[in-house]
């Protein structure tokens, strides 16, 4: 990260920093790039603002900057989640990160970086983001507390460029004025006293055994089934359905036995490749996910 504190505007989590980027830089029927398949709540943002969202897909490497180019090469903004791509998993190459902030300076756009989860990365140095590689300062940067912590703490951050700083806080003027002091005073000392970093250590630990434990279990029991990928950073992983099965019928099978996991195919604008399931493990412990696979496994078999 490249910021001074003056840059940094508090928000209410991840989605209150999108809500007023979004408010702040779009107007009305102006385009802007979203991945596909993507995050609801940046979705939400954008149309709340009245954008036209044009629907860029993400393969291996992260979005498909060639591919927004070509069918829109003039949108105004783009919001993205390269630390680890919500929902499918993956991490933005750095050649493609490269490309998309050379479009940005050529196309004058913004670029709306949602890093929500990075904390959690298991294995690796920790990537640098787009907004410290930026030099022509078209990254608004977005982290959450609310993800690290826990949810009901509604705290987040946006770490926009100078010259946007003042019309974010005039906006904001008319949206919420400034958010609890009390939360905010509360967080500075656990994070001046060290128990942040404490906190993220140990929950890194645990998510990663979350993590192999319900990857191996899924290869065992419905390996035949589902192509999982697990990557290195996150709290969910995804498993790939053969082409033609659908994952909407599966995750309705999922849902008569209990067990409560998402298609991937609710969060693409424009029909994918294939279908998935995205599986959430962090509030899931070890005995739950055992029984889970194995209770999955036997409702799926009707697929």
């Amino acid at each position: 990260m490249r910021c001074t504190p003056e840059h940094i505007i508090i928000t209410a989590g991840s989605q209150g920093a999108l809500d007023l980027a979004a408010r702040t830089l779009l107007s009305s029927g102006e385009a802007a790039w979203l991945e596909n398949p993507d995050y609801f709540g940046a979705r939400g943002a954008l149309l709340a603002a009245g954008a036209r969202l044009v629907p860029v897909p993400v393969d291996e490497q992260g979005l498909m900057v060639e591919i927004g180019r070509e069918r829109c090469e003039s949108a105004h903004l783009v919001s993205t989640t390269p630390s680890h791509q919500f929902p499918t998993g993956v991490t933005m190459s750095l050649s493609r990160r490269t490309i998309l902030l050379d479009w940005a300076r050529q196309a004058g756009a913004w670029i709306l970086e949602d890093d929500y989860d990075s904390e959690y990365r298991f294995s690796g140095r920790p990537l640098e983001a787009l907004q410290g590689l930026d030099r022509d300062e078209r990254v608004l940067y977005i982290g959450t507390f609310s993800k690290v912590l826990f949810p009901a703490l509604r705290l987040g951050y946006l770490v926009a460029p100078a010259e946007l700083v003042e019309p974010l806080l005039t906006m904001r003027r008319f949206v919420d004025v400034h958010l609890p002091m009390l939360e905010q005073m509360a967080l500075f000392d656990f994070l001046h006293e060290g128990y942040y970093g404490r906190h993220v250590r140990r929950m890194r630990h645990h998510y990663q055994k979350r993590r192999d434990l319900l990857q191996r279990e899924l290869q065992a029991h419905l390996g035949g089934l589902l192509e999982v990928h697990a990557s290195e950073v996150g709290m969910h992983l995804v498993g790939w359905l053969p082409p033609g099965k659908d994952d909407r019928r599966a995750a309705q099978l999922a849902a008569q036995v209990g067990i409560q996991v998402l298609p991937i195919s609710t969060y693409s604008l424009e029909p994918l490749s294939r279908g998935g399931l995205v599986f959430g493990y962090a509030g899931t412990d070890e005995e739950a996910i055992l029984h889970g696979v194995k209770t999955l496994a036997a409702a799926l078999e009707q697929l």
